[in-house]
């Protein structure tokens, strides 16, 4: 793929042949043709190349909500190195730990066909720099900053973003790893080399914020307003947040839809950005309601020189079911339902963390730990079995987690007669089962011949020498009878 400009033309893009015969991204494609006469250009398409851009963006989506694209690299380097910042604080424990997600990441960005180079750090000039000069491999492509200085001070000039220019005149006088740099007066890095060094020398060890573009989804249901005089008190900008946050709710009941989570994102002159986000435990089409639950987090916003952009943003909206009670609007904001949906919400709001109020549901999996889970409290509730099917009996208690036992006697089918439970000795008057239950296949699907031999319980209902009715289980992991006490039963 070639890019042309007042320079000439020049090769942008190249497959994985080409550079195996020695060429590379930003050589004249003269040079390239007397190496390979026979090469094949393709100039460059940039609407082809931004639709790709943006396709990746929205598969990284799943990983963080804030994706920033490396604008200065795709816009304007010709070795194909243009890069993605995924803000991910947080966020790395839903993957398995930080590792984990490396390896969940390179194996998407791969599926789609494109080669890469990932890195975890303290801050986006240290993830930057990590992921193309760290020696180690994909899985310890991780920077802890100031621990692994030594790492760090290894890296070459180049890892500070820095100009071609300062990056040769840094060459020249002999500095060519950071750790030349960094023990080095400021005052004199600042005198012989300019302001550039030090500022990225600052991101890069997070003394100076850095304060990335990220992208938005395109979608309707997102409104953007910049102001040309910036918001300077908080009574402006609350006017301008309720202003968007009513026109935002008109456009959803237009398309009979409510918002389960909306976002506010209020940006100041100095690029600093501060977040508000609220969620709703139905669809939501009041902006009074929603605004009433903006208002308590509203204080926490500094102003500081003024807010020069506002974003109003709803990631998750739900159809309403379409109800008209009475002639001269579409739903009646004070109804019962509606009523008791937004009193859940403001005691959410102040309890804190999302499944504070929840009530239980049923869950089709055979494991009971997974049978029932937590549903909100409004909406309609689900069924708790399936009709004219009748299941065994079931106890009144789990125990989370299962209670390991020591099984004393057996008798000669291998039931137990005698245990050690809590310290206890159980002596077993009576046993029903056993109950067999294994866990759903379509789960497994990485096992050989989907064997889940060893994730598989036989499940007995106990009587002990006091009345008590226990649940216990046996699982064979490696051939190894395991028994647990899983639940309690009613007297």
């Amino acid at each position: 793929m070639t890019r042309v400009d007042h320079k000439g033309v020049f090769v942008c893009g190249l497959n994985h042949a080409a550079r195996m015969t020695g060429l590379h991204g930003g050589m004249r494609l003269s040079d390239a043709r007397s190496i390979l006469p026979d090469l094949i250009d393709t100039p460059e398409d940039v609407d082809l190349y931004q639709a790709h851009l943006a396709r990746l963006i929205r598969a990284m989506d799943r990983y963080s909500p804030w994706v920033a694209p490396d604008r200065e690299l795709h816009d304007s380097s010709l070795q194909g190195d243009g890069g993605l910042w995924l803000e991910i604080t947080g966020g790395s424990h839903l993957f398995g730990g930080e590792t984990a997600m490396i390896t969940h990441i390179l194996r998407d960005v791969k599926a789609r066909g494109y080669a890469a180079r990932i890195a975890i750090a303290d801050t986006a000039g240290a993830a930057w720099a990590c992921a193309r000069h760290h020696p180690g491999n994909v899985s310890e492509r991780t920077l802890s900053l100031p621990n692994d200085h030594a790492t760090a001070a290894g890296f070459p000039v180049s890892a500070l973003r820095l100009s071609d220019d300062i990056i040769t005149l840094l060459s020249r006088l002999g500095l060519k790893q950071l750790g030349d740099i960094t023990p080095l007066p400021r005052a004199n890095i600042t005198t012989r080399l300019g302001p550039d060094v030090l500022h990225r020398l600052d991101q890069f060890y997070g003394r100076l914020p850095e304060y990335l573009n990220f992208e938005l989804p395109d979608s309707p249901w997102l409104i953007r307003q910049s102001f040309g005089e910036p918001l300077g008190d908080a009574d402006n900008l609350a006017l301008a947040i309720r202003t968007m946050t009513e026109k935002l709710c008109d456009r959803l009941q237009t398309d009979n839809l409510g918002l389960r989570r909306l976002v506010v994102r209020s940006i100041r002159v100095d690029g600093h950005a501060h977040t508000i986000t609220t969620t709703t435990g139905a669809p939501c089409q009041s902006a009074a309601h929603v605004l009433r639950l903006l208002e308590e987090k509203m204080p926490g916003v500094d102003t500081g020189f003024g807010i020069e952009q506002v974003i109003v943003y709803a990631p998750w909206v739900e159809h309403v079911a379409f109800r008209q009670v009475r002639l001269d609007r579409q739903q009646d904001e004070t109804g019962d339902a509606i009523a008791l949906a937004q009193l859940i919400d403001r005691i959410s709001h102040h309890l804190g963390p999302n499944d504070i109020l929840y009530r239980p549901a049923h869950h089709a999996s055979h494991l009971p730990e997974r049978a029932a889970i937590r549903q909100s409290p409004v909406g309609p509730a689900k069924t708790s079995r399936l009709p004219d099917v009748t299941l065994p009996r079931r106890p009144v208690r789990l125990l989370d987690p299962p209670e390991p036992v020591e099984v004393i006697d057996r008798n000669p089918t291998g039931t137990p007669t005698r245990l050690r439970w809590r310290k206890m000795i159980v002596d077993i008057l009576h046993a029903d089962g056993p109950e067999r239950l294994c866990p759903e296949w379509w789960g497994h699907l990485d096992r050989d011949h989907y064997a889940l031999s060893q994730m598989t319980r036989d499940y007995f209902r106990i009587c002990d020498q006091k009345g008590r009715v226990l649940w216990l289980f046996r699982t064979r992991p490696a051939g190894q009878d395991i028994w647990s006490v899983h639940g309690l039963f009613a007297g």
